[in-house]
């Protein structure tokens, strides 16, 4: 059975282009490009869920409601399609996907509390659920377990860069962007901590992937570049459908970013040609008296080119994830290669 993969309606087709509107749960397309692990996604998908079975009552629950709200899965996907370029078991490279994708989630747990979030995926938070303590505590037996995980696998290098990037998503998430009059320092410290609050996972998924009972320093090197940059290129394109997408698509309120003050690409490139605009810097400030007319901000940017040109920045980025395979060659490559153009192009 093909594993439930959301938003994944990937053509076939040599222009690397999503068809509009496409279903991943049934299109022909979609089945064909993740034939070479389907097995793969099921068997993780199915050791997700199994994380939860834990005697704790209270932990029991926190877990399932936040592992059975599915999602893409990308980063297990990076990890096992990485594993794929050369031999090894199936029972690692499932342990391997599991453990990223676990150090996701708590990391968006831990976001939701620091955040305030009601809601994800449009549903529920642990946090607005079960309160701020056992959301900070799931989260923390997250990291435990994906870490337990690594180790399990006996590979001292494989657990040098998931510490790395534990280390890197916590001094991203720590960044915090400010619109002062230098929007050119202002895009290079968004750029610094989508680096390491998002991309720094993805090239962690794909190293650590390709590093599993291998041995080509190469094909590590260019897998942790492909991933770096397809991460940029996926929270880039993310920061757009914060604009572009509807509140059901995004299970929150359209233009939750601004709304929260939090500057991305959209709003620096806008702030280039309306840096007065009262409303957008005024919610960036997170000036009460601006929240009352934040619809109109978000209208704003969405009409704009802003909007288009961070979508050519996240094209680049994926782009330069797309050459960094040059020279490998395979159905693994070809579904990298297609993911790389999906994580800009994809509608939710």
């Amino acid at each position: 059975m093909m594993p439930f993969i959301p938003g994944l309606g990937l053509s076939t087709r040599s222009d690397l282009k999503p068809k509009k509107g496409a279903s991943a749960t049934n299109g022909a397309a979609s089945a064909s490009l993740f034939a070479p692990i389907a097995a793969d996604l099921a068997a993780v998908e199915q050791a997700i869920l199994n994380v939860s079975e834990v005697d704790e009552p209270l932990l029991k629950q926190t877990l399932r409601l936040i592992l059975s709200a599915g999602g893409k899965r990308l980063r297990p996907t990076f990890t096992v399609l990485a594993a794929h370029l050369h031999e090894n078991t199936l029972q690692r490279r499932v342990e391997l996907a599991v453990a990223a994708e676990l150090l996701h989630t708590a990391t968006l747990i831990h976001d939701d509390v620091l955040d305030v979030s009601d809601a994800r995926r449009g549903r529920p938070t642990i946090n607005s659920t079960f309160g701020n303590t056992l959301a900070v505590l799931t989260g923390d037996y997250l990291f435990g377990k994906s870490g337990e995980l690594v180790s399990g696998l006996g590979d001292p290098a494989i657990m040098g860069v998931f510490s790395w990037a534990v280390m890197e998503l916590v001094k991203g998430e720590m960044l915090r962007p400010t619109v002062d009059g230098d929007l050119d320092r202002t895009q290079r410290d968004y750029l610094a901590k989508i680096r390491g609050k998002t991309a720094s996972l993805f090239a962690m998924c794909c190293e650590t992937g390709a590093m599993l009972d291998a041995s080509d320093p190469a094909v590590v090197s260019r897998l942790r570049d492909y991933g770096m940059a397809v991460g940029m290129a996926f929270q880039i394109a993310d920061d757009v459908l914060d604009f572009t997408a509807t509140e059901q698509q995004l299970g929150k309120p359209v233009g939750s970013d601004l709304r929260h003050g939090t500057v991305t690409l959209p709003t620096i490139n806008y702030l280039r040609r309306r840096p007065g605009d009262a409303i957008v810097n005024g919610l960036l400030a997170r000036d009460e008296m601006s929240e009352a007319r934040a619809g109109d901000a978000v209208n704003a940017i969405r009409a704009s080119s802003a909007v288009e040109e961070a979508l050519q920045t996240a094209r680049g980025f994926a782009q330069d994830a797309v050459r960094s395979l040059d020279g490998l060659t395979g159905p693994v490559i070809d579904t990298l290669r297609r993911l790389a153009i999906y994580s800009v192009e994809r509608r939710d």
